[in-house]
């Protein structure tokens, strides 16, 4: 499980919204005062994530809460999200250099414009496929309990 902390913002009958941060993981690497990656990534500002959830706990704004999520779910997601469309560019721009050896085209503009068009229509695809199939409330994080 995945954990993360959050304050709670605003209180609903049974929904909470919460306020959480993502930062970079490279303040926790005992390196970081000497890595480059660290040192770019405090140019760009931590990003305030604002999520609603259901929970049962009885909660009030300002409740420090710990958040969940299965590493199956994340590991899938990031398969499904990342892995997936980069087959499609690649499979569809070899598509596109098959098709333009056969019609003796010396350009690698159809191989570009094929690429291009797999990668788009598999992130559509996959964006379909996650409203449709996997449902939000299997993504969701979920309170593990109040801190």
């Amino acid at each position: 499980m995945i954990e993360e902390t959050a304050i709670v913002q605003a209180v609903d009958e049974r929904s909470i919204k919460v306020l959480t941060t993502q930062r970079s993981g490279c303040h926790k690497c005992s390196e970081s005062s000497l890595c480059s990656t660290s040192i770019l990534s405090r140019f760009f500002a931590d990003k305030e994530i604002e999520l609603t959830l259901f929970t049962d706990l009885s909660l009030k704004v300002g409740d420090k809460v710990l958040l969940g999520i299965e590493e199956k779910v994340l590991m899938r997601l990031t398969f499904l999200i990342y892995f997936i469309p980069l087959c499609a560019l690649f499979v569809f721009a070899i598509l596109g250099e098959f098709i333009a050896q056969k019609l003796n085209i010396d350009t690698e503009l159809l191989t570009i414009l094929f690429a291009m068009t797999g990668f788009s229509c598999c992130y559509f695809f996959v964006k379909w496929f996650i409203k449709n199939y996997v449902g939000v409330r299997k993504i969701q994080p979920t309170v593990l309990k109040k801190l």
